[in-house]
């Protein structure tokens, strides 16, 4: 079982997305390179991204910043990360206090970068694809584990 963070966590949240091709392209089509940031105890940083290209989405990680070229990044805490997991998990989709808009509000415990103002746009624009991607997650057994 895939375990977060992780490639396989990511390819598994994926596949969950797209399992129900309705419900996926209910979503619309997006145009993003996407990093999420986390954040370990001892300070190291992994990167993860994810890319959604119209339909398409893709995983990819660990990655390098400058190989990748996230357009945006969400960066936290392993423990912040693993509580919207668990909580996903426990409820099939993040409750309104563990969505990515709600923990990244005033960049607080999720801080959202971007290189430019068009990124950051991309971030809300593209929010319900995204946090559709994680949801999926509730699918995936003991993905915070």
């Amino acid at each position: 079982m895939p375990t977060f963070p992780s490639l396989a966590w990511f390819n598994a949240a994926i596949a969950a997305t797209t399992d129900d091709p309705t419900a996926h392209e209910r979503l619309g089509v997006a145009d993003l390179r996407f990093g999420v940031e986390v954040v370990f105890d001892d300070g190291h940083r992994e990167l993860y991204g994810l890319v959604l290209d119209g339909y398409d989405l893709a995983a990819c990680g660990p990655v390098n910043a400058e190989e990748f070229w996230p357009e945006v990044t969400v960066s936290g805490s392993l423990d912040t990360w693993r509580e919207m997991v668990a909580d996903i998990e426990a409820h099939g989709h993040a409750d309104p206090g563990h969505t990515l808009n709600a923990l990244s509000l005033a960049n607080t415990p999720l801080e959202v970068t971007a290189s430019d103002v068009m990124g950051q746009d991309k971030f809300y624009r593209f929010m319900g694809s995204l946090q559709a991607i994680f949801d999926a997650a509730g699918k995936v057994p003991a993905a915070s584990s």
